[in-house]
């Protein structure tokens, strides 16, 4: 779910959002995105986040760093844990388009923070252009995975290019070439998975978001089985 104060969450997109859920049924794995950034203490955006978060009922907040202070970002994710308590994880994503870029990265920095509300989330994609292996998915750091499939070409791509290939070039899974191991891992496992399928090709093909989810959804289905 995405909740971006400054544009689209208004006063009344709350209510309006906890009316849909009930309404439907669905289950939110997330709230994001959450940027680290300006200073050492949790801005009012960042909590208004979080609370939105806590009152729809999300496992989940996704947070990726920007910042520019190491020590700061820290202090910074630390009170972000400690404003939500035991009511969710708050999960860091790593990638090369931010100053956390690698597994072994986020695990310090994770590490670091020490609260029992910090966690990775794991992007496939991100995963691949760091040259990680997948972890075992047993580890109580992973709450959930972002998975897709991708070309290969991403892995050496920087910047611009690397950031411009994870908006528009992710593909379902078994469609592209991420490890196909990776993929019957995630999906055997028992975490939640969020499918992160960013295409300008599906976008082009199927305008509507309604259709293209559900493409996206039967063709993933059928790479699982």
């Amino acid at each position: 779910m995405w909740v971006d104060p400054a544009t689209t969450w208004d006063g009344g997109a709350l209510g309006r959002t906890r009316s849909a859920l009930t309404e439907t049924g669905v289950k939110l794995i997330d709230v994001e995105a959450l940027w680290l950034g300006n200073g050492s203490r949790a801005t009012d955006a960042q909590k208004l986040i979080l609370d939105a978060g806590l009152r729809l009922g999300a496992r989940n907040v996704l947070v990726v760093s920007r910042h520019d202070d190491y020590a700061a970002s820290l202090s910074q994710f630390r009170e972000l844990c400690e404003w939500v308590g035991d009511g969710i994880r708050i999960n860091l994503e790593f990638g090369e388009f931010t100053p956390i870029k690698s597994l072994s990265a986020a695990r310090a920095f994770i590490a670091a923070v020490d609260h029992p509300a910090a966690g990775i989330l794991i992007d496939l994609m991100h995963l691949n252009r760091a040259g990680d292996a997948l972890p075992s998915l047993d580890s109580e750091l992973f709450s959930y995975v972002q998975a897709c499939d991708f070309l290969q070409s991403s892995a050496t791509m920087t910047g611009a290019d690397y950031i411009e290939a994870a908006v528009d070039g992710r593909c379902p899974l078994g469609e592209g070439e991420a490890r196909r191991g990776d993929i019957e891992a995630v999906c055997r496992s028992g975490l939640d998975v969020s499918l992160e399928i960013r295409s300008k090709a599906l976008r082009d093909a199927f305008p509507d978001p309604m259709e293209r989810a559900q493409q996206i959804r039967q063709r993933c289905q059928r790479s699982a089985h």
